[in-house]
């Protein structure tokens, strides 16, 4: 199970950011999740939005660069302690994690972790975490928090 995120690439300059939000807002494509990686000369932004399909369609026809990537959403209780639980499960089965991100949920307790996983661990690392008791979303639960 997994949710799709949007890893755009793009020049560190004053506007670029400003740019990406108001093409996405005028589209009427929500963020739900937002992480910025940055040098001095280049970032990668990655997003979670509501209607991946439509924020596709509209990077593509503005010339934005950008590939999309399988990351696990796992659901976790909003407390101390809950992240180190989930690398903890990871790193015990050998899973790597490139990065991670969170996304707070207004409409319960419970907060969500985006992990990137090292490639063609994707589906172990659910396993491994879902063996725990932790609950991995796809798009559509994501999008219901």
């Amino acid at each position: 199970m997994f949710v799709k995120q949007i890893s755009i690439f793009m020049e560190n300059k004053p506007g670029r950011l400003a740019d990406l939000s108001e093409l996405l807002a005028d589209n009427g494509i929500d963020l739900r999740a937002i992480s910025i990686a940055d040098t001095k000369e280049f970032g990668i932004v990655r997003l979670i939005v509501n209607d991946l399909d439509k924020a596709v369609k509209v990077l593509e026809e503005d010339g934005w660069v950008f590939k999309l990537t399988p990351v696990v959403a796992v659901i976790i209780p909003d407390e101390s302690g809950r992240m180190a639980d989930v690398l903890r499960v990871l790193t015990d089965k050998g899973i790597a994690v490139e990065y991670i991100y969170a996304v707070i949920s207004h409409n319960s307790q419970n907060c969500c972790i985006i992990v990137r996983v090292v490639d063609k661990m994707g589906e172990a690392a659910v396993e491994a975490l879902e063996a725990k008791g932790y609950k991995c979303l796809d798009h559509d639960a994501l999008q219901a928090m």
